[in-house]
Parts: C-alpha cells; structure tokens; sequence
C-alpha cells in the first residue's frame, strides 16, 4: 500500500483529504506543518507529499526547498495545495480543487494504480 503524507495547518482540510485517500486505498500519515513534515519523512518514508503552501512555523515552499535539497529525500514526489495565486514549478493545485483534479496529479506522480 502506497503512503502519503498530507501537510496542512488547517485540520478540517487535513481530515477531508485523509478520509478521501484512505477510501481510495492510500495508507495516510498527517502533519500540520513543515517542521513536523520533515519528522513524519524521517519516520514513515512517504511515497507521495501532498502539502499547503501557507503554513505557520515552516510553509510549504520552505518544506519542498529542504526535501529538494537533500539527497534522501529529494526522490519524493510533491503535490502543493493552496489558495496562492501565484505560478509555481511544482505540481500545484489551488483551493478549491476537485478530486478529480487531485487524483490526476496524484495518478501522474505514482502511476495510474498506485493504490
């Protein structure tokens, strides 16, 4: 089973996108911003990172930048979730999106059954 770590501060987006990808198959691992991300890694190697951009503490620029750069972590396929605007050079998906949206990037970094 495929692990996906979703990183968001706001827990109601969190629990929604947990719930979803569990009954899609997905074992589940949250964390609620960038400095806990990084631990979750550490801990449970996730296949995919789904993460908000706009986060107290460490937002998820900063959070893709470190995982980038290390050379154990920068495998990892991340998708970005926020309400930005702004272009981004990663996989980037703004609030509010559709599930259809997100199993598409999802099915683009982990192939198509990746569940």
């Amino acid at each position: 089973m495929r692990r996906i770590l979703v990183v968001d501060d706001e827990v109601d987006i969190a629990k929604t996108l947990s719930a979803f990808l569990e009954m899609s198959g997905y074992e589940v691992v949250t964390a609620g911003d960038g400095v806990e991300a990084l631990q979750e890694v550490v801990e449970h190697r996730p296949d995919l990172i789904i993460t908000d951009l706009m986060m107290p503490r460490m937002d998820g620029g900063t959070l893709i930048a470190r995982l980038m750069s290390s050379p154990t972590t920068k495998d990892i396929p991340v998708i970005a979730i926020s309400a930005d605007r702004n272009e981004h050079e990663f996989p980037f998906l703004r609030k509010p999106f559709s599930v259809a949206q997100l199993v598409t990037l999802i099915e683009r970094a982990l192939g198509p059954d990746s569940a």
